[in-house]
């Protein structure tokens, strides 16, 4: 009936929302609360958001938090809706199987990196697609996304997206997977990719992305390439930069900060993105001889073969997505 399709469809969009609007969330209450100090409600916001942002978020996940990223994960997956595909699955999960580390590149960044989500079946609660792929709960447990750390000091977003099986990227953290025998998902382009990127074309940031590289030779872990074919349609955005900054200036921004000086939009001009299918290609493993100490040519060459491999997931799918005349720009 039209009554139960639009308590759907705002279901649909709240669960979205919840998912990439907290943040927006807590700076419309800091911003609200400070302009109202010192009102005893304005405190009691502001103290609500510091406890929060206190509460560790390795904390146990409660069953209501469960629940919700359990929600969340389907209701996206549902929406745009997205597509996971795989050029070799069994290599990976052959992989899997021998606790061999892998790290998965997956790029673009685009404004958000929503195309983690593709990976629902494999890190994320998406049960029945796990059953549907016949991935045992070791395949699932040996995987974590990982994203800015910054985001993970925002009260509430760092809970959820912990939730939702990702974690703060660093060095340490993606030694300690690897060396464990686990998979990293990330999107090697970053916030300077999202201060790189432009209208019309596909960009990647990855020529000077030496580290993810180097951490996969230390500890010999698998180079795997993955590209979302309709990541960069999610939202319209302006970018901080000339004419009112100077370029150096917002590039600066956004390095200091780990967040890019972007204002952006998507549906009813919120943060829920457009529904645009992300169909995401996963390449072949790209073997990685394990040396502890790489020299600066090893890390090039590796990173080059990488960067080699993108390109070709990339001409070898564009057309079946729709992207046969969008240029790819690898800087």
């Amino acid at each position: 009936s039209a009554s139960a399709s639009a308590s759907s469809a705002t279901r649909r969009h709240a669960l979205m929302f919840v998912w990439l609007g907290l943040i927006h969330v807590d700076v419309a209450v800091t911003a609200l609360a400070v302009w109202t100090l010192p009102s005893a409600m304005a405190v009691t916001a502001l103290a609500t958001l510091v406890a929060a942002a206190a509460i560790p978020r390795t904390v146990a996940t409660p069953r209501w938090g469960a629940r919700l990223a359990r929600a969340v994960t389907r209701t996206a997956t549902a929406y745009f809706p997205t597509r996971l595909e795989f050029e070799d699955e069994e290599a990976y999960l052959r992989a899997v199987r021998n606790e061999e580390a892998c790290v998965i590149g997956l790029e673009p960044h685009g404004v958000l990196p929503l195309s983690v989500i593709s990976f629902a079946e494999y890190f994320m609660h998406d049960e029945e697609g796990a059953r549907r792929r016949g991935l045992t709960p070791a395949a699932r447990r040996g995987a974590r996304a990982l994203a800015s750390a910054a985001i993970f000091k925002v009260p509430l977003v760092k809970h959820l997206w912990t939730w939702l099986g990702l974690d703060p990227i660093s060095k340490a953290c993606m030694l300690r997977m690897l060396r464990a025998g686990k998979t990293a998902v990330i999107i090697p382009g970053g916030v300077a990719e999202c201060m790189a990127m432009e209208r019309g074309v596909e960009t990647l940031y990855l020529r000077k992305r030496y580290g993810f590289v180097k951490i996969a030779i230390v500890t010999g872990a698998k180079l795997i390439p993955a590209y979302t074919f309709g990541q960069s349609r999610t939202y319209g955005y302006w970018r901080l930069g000339p004419p009112i900054v100077p370029k150096f200036v917002a590039d600066w921004i956004g390095k200091t900060f780990s967040f890019a000086p972007i204002i952006f939009w998507g549906k009813f001009c919120t943060p829920i993105p457009y529904a645009t299918a992300l169909n995401t290609v996963v390449g072949k493993p790209i073997e990685v001889e394990k040396n502890p100490d790489p020299s600066k040519e090893e890390v090039q060459a590796k990173l080059d073969e990488f960067i080699d491999a993108m390109r070709s997931l990339y001409n070898s799918h564009k057309a079946r997505f729709g992207y046969e005349d969008v240029r790819l720009v690898i800087c």
